[in-house]
């Protein structure tokens, strides 16, 4: 995963958003399926693995001039490789999606309901569509 991939993907979501990149801090850490099924399970009491998780933090600055510490963003590499091979993305793609998806949640964004649902994918295809003008546009959410 190139890392100035994954970099632009987040900041175009924060751009997209009103928000300045580098006045924000957002952590992402790339794990395998039995690491992101025990975080499932433990902070959201769901079994199994998941494509990504968003663990928000207070975004009250610190400190003038300190980027706000936004959160942090898991994705599972291996149910990531799985749904870039079913949606015919390459797992640089499907990552970045996931990125977007999961920068969108620590701006606030639910997915619970249909509706915000629907919001989060209209919002992270917007995004997709300026990162990856050439490739198909996702055709589900995370």
């Amino acid at each position: 995963m190139a890392r100035t991939l994954l970099r632009r993907a987040v900041d175009e979501t924060l751009r997209a958003e009103g928000r300045a990149p580098r006045t924000v801090e957002v952590s992402i850490a790339l794990v395998d399926d039995a690491a992101i099924t025990a975080l499932n399970s433990q902070y959201r009491g769901q079994p199994g693995p998941t494509d990504v998780l968003a663990f928000a933090q207070d975004d009250t600055p610190a400190a003038p001039g300190v980027p706000v510490l936004l959160g942090d963003i898991v994705i599972a590499l291996d149910t990531a490789a799985a749904q870039a091979a079913s949606h015919r993305r390459t797992l640089d793609e499907e990552v970045c999606w996931l990125a977007i998806h999961g920068t969108l949640h620590l701006l606030g964004y639910d997915d619970a309901t249909a509706e915000g649902f629907a919001e989060m994918v209209r919002k992270g295809t917007r995004i997709w569509e300026r990162l990856f003008p050439d490739a198909a546009p996702p055709t589900h959410g995370a």
